[in-house]
């Protein structure tokens, strides 16, 4: 977008960012077909491309079961082909697995339905809903949106409740987890953090400080919401700040872990938010954590670690 004035206008930009899921669309009828990916706001057309179908024929005589056969032939091979297409566009090749989160199938008439029934087994798994729709192309992929937002909305969210009741039953087990920025940050960097579950709302920032003495880093956690701020006197200097999450975005794929994103608005993620400020983890084995050594524990936002 191009515009003359004195502002950045990110609104778009923040859109994009707002999701990280994809979703792929197939929309079918008999003149073609188009395939879709959907991430936040952001469509992106895959393919499409176009057909002729033979159409029933109304007239009787010796060549009617002759006609017939050949539509559905040419009927059975179009559906094969597009059956094709989607495991091209939405199989992994390197993991053998889907690369969306779901697929939404649309169309008019039995084609959609064929489809759903044709389609490769892994892709089948994921399939959420397959819709009925008047057009095809990007007004029936608008239509196609519309129908499932719901169901786009909720498969986010029962991700999410997979993901924290994985957290929460390695807490009630007594067994390999984090919580808390202290250690879920010190066993991300260590490499023994399998999966790091963050709240897209966490406030807190990561603040790099050098000693003024002799040179000595160490890095301070706070939430810029408290009042109560700890001064770190003259023996340190603040030499970068940043937002916590942005950190973790730009950096958690350094250590070989998973990152999930959860928000607060199941009850499961408020639980989190609230009883767990937000930040944990899933260990891939024992680990010896700050937290076990700290006879004197500080509030989170006071926490920190030296290099």
């Amino acid at each position: 977008m191009y515009k003359c004035d004195k502002n950045f206008h990110t609104g778009m930009l923040k859109e994009q960012l707002s999701d990280s899921s994809t979703f792929g669309f197939i929309i079918i009828d008999g003149s073609g077909v188009s395939f879709y990916t959907l991430k936040g706001s952001v469509r992106r057309l895959l393919m499409k491309w176009g057909v002729c179908l033979p159409n029933k024929q109304g007239r009787g005589g010796q060549s009617k079961n002759r006609f017939e056969r050949i539509r559905m032939e040419k009927r059975g091979w179009y559906v094969s082909k597009v059956q094709e297409n989607a495991v091209q566009l939405f199989i992994d090749p390197g993991t053998s697995r889907p690369n969306v989160e779901a697929i939404i199938i649309g169309g008019s008439a039995d084609l959609k339905n064929e489809l759903a029934k044709k389609l490769d087994p892994r892709l089948v798994r994921v399939v959420a809903a397959v819709v009925d729709i008047q057009y095809n192309g990007d007004i029936g992929l608008n239509e196609a949106i519309h129908q499932t937002s719901d169901i786009l909305s909720d498969l986010k969210v029962v991700k999410e409740q997979a993901v924290l009741n994985k957290l929460f039953d390695r807490i009630s087990q007594d067994g390999q987890y984090t919580i808390g920025i202290e250690d879920s940050i010190y066993a991300l960097e260590s490499g023994s953090l399998e999966t790091l579950i963050v709240w897209d709302g966490i406030p807190y920032e990561r603040h790099t400080c050098v000693s003024t003495q002799d040179g000595k880093k160490k890095v301070i956690f706070t939430n810029p919401n408290d009042k109560e701020r700890t001064s770190l006197g003259d023996e340190w200097k603040v030499e970068s700040t940043e937002p916590l999450l942005d950190w973790i975005l730009d950096h958690y794929h350094e250590f070989g872990s998973v990152l999930e994103v959860v928000s607060s608005s199941c009850s499961v993620g408020n639980q989190f938010v609230k009883g767990f400020g937000g930040i944990g983890g899933i260990l891939r084995y024992e680990l010896d954590l700050p937290s076990n050594h700290d006879e004197n524990p500080v509030d989170e936002e006071e926490e920190e670690y030296e290099w």
